[in-house]
């Protein structure tokens, strides 16, 4: 059998990805990752055979986790999962590293996974591997240190100055630095500032990826909270934690389990 983890925080994405991987009979899904610390973490752990890294992720982005974890593990195999096209992924394609685009084709997924059959248990393979994979630790190496004109600056969103939620009678354009928290109730997402909470259409990925300039962390599957309105870190129960913050009514958020040690590392305690 071959041992696999997926890490991608959109659930839709993950479950279908799971689904077609699961079709292959020899390919055994060991553990999940919602996020890039998390992610880390699993795969260092449970050593699978392959890794499926989705590229934006909350706290360390899929770049950023391929390079930590080949330098820890040069032979595992990685395959990159993204929404873009091949204008990003050029780079991966020069060190035969394979990718799959978002949304998943069943057919280029049955492709990829024969290529990864092809590497395990081949003997010969695994000097090429390790070769390769060291080449690639070596390309985002340069990617993480270039800012301005490398494949990494292609996921960097825009920084925006307000943002435009419908109102009841009027567009109502919300500066970012304002906002507490947003968060999500069954499929509708709600942001929430000082004074007022809106509902908006945006997706919380998505509202994610527009506020990714600004000091917005991923505590919690369904929220996103600002830090700069962060003043205590309280212990809850099971090793999750709640966040109070700084407004006038003390708000809460939660922090699950799964993103304490990344929060803790962004804070540095």
């Amino acid at each position: 059998m071959i041992s696999v983890v997926i890490a991608d925080d959109e659930p839709l994405a993950r479950d279908e990805l799971i689904y077609l991987l699961k079709q292959c009979g020899d390919i055994k899904i060991v553990g999940e990752a919602t996020q890039g610390a998390e992610a880390l973490e699993k795969i260092l752990t449970l050593k699978p055979d392959v890794a499926f890294l989705d590229i934006q992720m909350p706290n360390l982005d899929g770049l950023t986790v391929a390079r930590k974890l080949l330098e820890e593990d040069p032979a595992l195999m990685i395959v990159f999962a993204t929404a873009y096209d091949k204008h990003a992924i050029q780079a991966f394609e020069v060190n035969a590293i394979d990718y799959l685009l978002k949304p998943f084709d069943e057919e280029r997924v049955l492709k990829t996974v024969e290529r990864i059959r092809q590497r395990v248990g081949d003997s010969k393979l695994d000097s090429q591997n390790e070769t390769l994979n060291n080449s690639l630790v070596e390309l985002l190496k340069k990617i993480a240190e270039d800012s301005v004109s490398t494949v990494a600056g292609q996921f960097q969103a825009p920084k925006i100055s307000k943002l435009a939620v419908q109102g009841e009678e009027s567009v109502i354009l919300i500066d970012p630095k304002d906002i507490l928290y947003v968060y999500r109730e069954t499929r509708d997402v709600f942001i929430k500032t000082s004074s007022k909470v809106y509902s908006t259409k945006y997706t919380l990925q998505t509202l994610e990826e527009k506020l990714a300039s600004y000091p917005f962390f991923r505590p919690h599957r369904s929220y996103l909270v600002n830090l700069n309105f962060v003043q205590e870190l309280v212990p809850w129960f099971n090793g999750a934690y709640t966040l109070i913050l700084n407004d006038e009514k003390r708000s809460e958020v939660p922090v699950s389990r799964a993103y304490v040690k990344a929060l803790k590392d962004l804070l540095e305690i």
